[in-house]
């Protein structure tokens, strides 16, 4: 016999881009857990960048390949703006995060799901948590990143990519490379990576880093203005 769900409206908010094994294990929490679940997939302003080369509908439609056959009403997924850009997260976005939820599901969470090793307390001023309990599910569980699903798309190694995926989605690899690939960034590393003449994560992972440094002190400086 299934167990009664213990929560009404489970919420999960993240980037997502694109989904790997590790955010549906949050996703599955959520649906064993709650009546109700609403995946959040934030920064649906951006596509084509380094952080976010993928289109909120291409991050959406490969959560909702992945559970065929649930009603919507069971099952919410949308997009959500930043503020200003992803790493402005305080208590204003929490209060921007909760007015949305409300807005949508007609309440507050019952149950926020995150995937962090700690808390994400810090997103709500603490009046906003006081019905609402919290669930981390440590990235230690699934040890993997969408930095790294990306790496594997970059370099082409499908059968490592396929292991860091839900299989539902495996039929998607194509489209969903040559989306990452049309974005200049991408084109950028994988022909630094190639002319290092070693094709593989960890040589992207090193080159990406480089990258990600640099798109980080961009939006900090964005933030400062």
């Amino acid at each position: 016999m299934d167990s009664v769900p213990q929560f009404d409206l489970g919420v999960v908010c993240g980037r997502f881009g694109h989904e790997q094994i590790g955010h549906k294990s949050l996703f599955d929490f959520g649906l064993k857990m709650c009546r109700r679940v609403y995946i959040i997939v934030g920064s649906a302003q951006e596509r084509g960048t380094l952080r976010n080369p993928f289109s909120v509908e291409t991050r959406i439609k490969v959560i909702k390949e992945t559970y065929p056959g649930i009603q919507e009403s069971r099952l919410v997924v949308a997009g959500l703006n930043d503020m200003t850009n992803e790493l402005d997260v305080n208590e204003e976005w929490g209060k921007y995060l909760k007015e949305h939820i409300e807005s949508k599901m007609h309440k507050f969470a019952n149950l926020m799901i995150y995937g962090n090793d700690e808390f994400r307390s810090r997103w709500f001023a603490s009046e906003d948590l006081v019905n609402t309990a919290e669930l981390v599910v440590p990235r230690a569980t699934i040890p993997v990143s969408g930095t790294q699903v990306r790496g594997l798309l970059t370099i082409d190694a499908e059968r490592e990519w396929q292991k860091c995926t839900p299989e539902l989605v495996h039929y998607m690899y194509p489209q969903l490379r040559a989306e990452l690939m049309e974005v200049s960034a991408y084109k950028e590393i994988y022909d630094i990576v190639r002319r290092g003449k070693v094709m593989d994560l960890d040589a992207f992972m090193k080159v990406y880093k480089t990258f990600e440094d640099e798109d980080k002190k961009k939006k900090l400086a964005e933030l400062q203005k």
